[in-house]
Parts: C-alpha cells; sequence; structure tokens
C-alpha cells in the first residue's frame, strides 16, 4: 500500500524491480491518497526479494524512490492446542510466525517433519502436493505484511500416538521439525514435545490418541532454507 499527499498529482505508480524492468503498475485514481501495488500472488508471479525503485508518474514527469523488499519469516512459537470441552491437548499445533523484514510473504503452507502421526500435515517436496489447509486464519490472512504476526493452525494432528510408536503418552518425548513454506523459501524450527498423562481418548474406534498433555520447547538449529 502506497500513501500519497492530499495534494498530489500523481497518476500512475510504477514499481521496478531489480533487472530494470516494470514488475507492477497501478493507476492512481483522481482524489485517491493510498494506493494498492499487489506483489504476492497465490498462482505465480511473486517478487523476489531485493532492491526496487517505486516511480509517481504526474503527466510528463516522475520522481522515484528506492525500496528494499525482503521478507523475514521467523517461527516465534509452537503450542499444543487443547480441547475446550475437557482441557486436554487434541494433538495439533498452533505455529505462530511473524514477517520481521521489509517486504511481504504468505504462507502456503505448515508440515512436520519425524511426526509421530502417520498422517501429520506433510511438508511439500520439490513437484510433490499436500494438503495445504489451514483451520485458521482465513485464507485472506496467510499473507503476511512487514511487522505482521499470525497463528496458523491446520486440520489435522501432529502429536498422535499409538501403542506401536517408538514414543508414548507416559513421560515420553518426541523431537520433529515444524517447516513453514512460503514463496521466499522454507523456514524450520525444531521443537521437543514433552508427552504425559496416557491417551487423551476423544474417538473410541480410533486406534491412535494424542497424549492428554503436551508441553513444547523450541530448540536450536532453525532458520531459513531459501
Amino acid at each position: 500500500m502506497v500513501t500519497l499527499a492530499d495534494d498530489h498529482d500523481v497518476d500512475q505508480l510504477n514499481l521496478i524491480g531489480p533487472d530494470g524492468t516494470t514488475f507492477e503498475q497501478s493507476t492512481v485514481a483522481q482524489g485517491a491518497t493510498r494506493v494498492e501495488i499487489q506483489i504476492v500472488f497465490k498462482t505465480g508471479g511473486t517478487y523476489s526479494a531485493g532492491e526496487y525503485e517505486l516511480v509517481a508518474v504526474s503527466g510528463e514527469t516522475s520522481e522515484s524512490m528506492s525500496l528494499e523488499l525482503r521478507p523475514d519469516i521467523q517461527i516465534v512459537d509452537v503450542e499444543p492446542e487443547f480441547d475446550e470441552d475437557d482441557g486436554y491437548s487434541s494433538g495439533r499445533l498452533f505455529v505462530t510466525v511473524e514477517n520481521v523484514g521489509t517486504g511481504p510473504s504468505w504462507v502456503y503452507n505448515i508440515g512436520f517433519r519425524n511426526a509421530p502421526y502417520r498422517n501429520a500435515p506433510e511438508v511439500i517436496e520439490g513437484d510433490g502436493v499436500a494438503d495445504t489447509t489451514f483451520e485458521r486464519p482465513e485464507a485472506s490472512e496467510e499473507f503476511l505484511s512487514p511487522g505482521t504476526e499470525r497463528e496458523f493452525l491446520k486440520q489435522r494432528g501432529v502429536l498422535v500416538i499409538d501403542d506401536n510408536d517408538d514414543v508414548s503418552c507416559e513421560s515420553d518425548t518426541a523431537e520433529l521439525t515444524v517447516v513453514v513454506q512460503t514463496p521466499h523459501g522454507d523456514i524450520e524450527q525444531p521443537i521437543r514435545a514433552e508427552l504425559s498423562g496416557g491417551y487423551h481418548i476423544d474417538d473410541q474406534g480410533a486406534i491412535q490418541h494424542p497424549c492428554k498433555d503436551v508441553q513444547i520447547e523450541l530448540l536450536d538449529g532453525g532458520g531459513d532454507n531459501a
């Protein structure tokens, strides 16, 4: 979003990419002081991080300014979801993500490596596919502008186990990696889950269950793989 002075005479805004070509442009309606230039798209065309030039065109004249557009996505917290009725863990994990950079991005998927649950949300590898549906936030809130922090929750569980797994719900631990995927690269955060309290059996017909009590610790070693 570009904000213009009340008395401006700008007709058009052009965003020039690092390669010197016009990446995006927007006509300025008469009297408008706020103009949106979309640079992040869910279906191709998302900008590459780098130095851009914003050009304000007024008739035959123009003025320009440099912009550093570089998102910096960080995983700042991972917490278990607890059932509102009985207070026990549901097996799903809230992942809080923050953009501390200077450019926008969007989170198109969150997956988990080495999760105990074989049907846990997957990381998209190469040309692979995965269920990218989020329980929250809404689709329009998957975008992260600079300075934005947002909580994400996938629909499927992560810490769901059975008697044949290598970990149990009786004072055991599981180490896994949260992977947040964006057009500007993957961000990984290793975590340790402390599992206790026995099974939280909310579905009598299921053979795998979440543990009643879960505590999450963020481990060293996370980072950006872009």
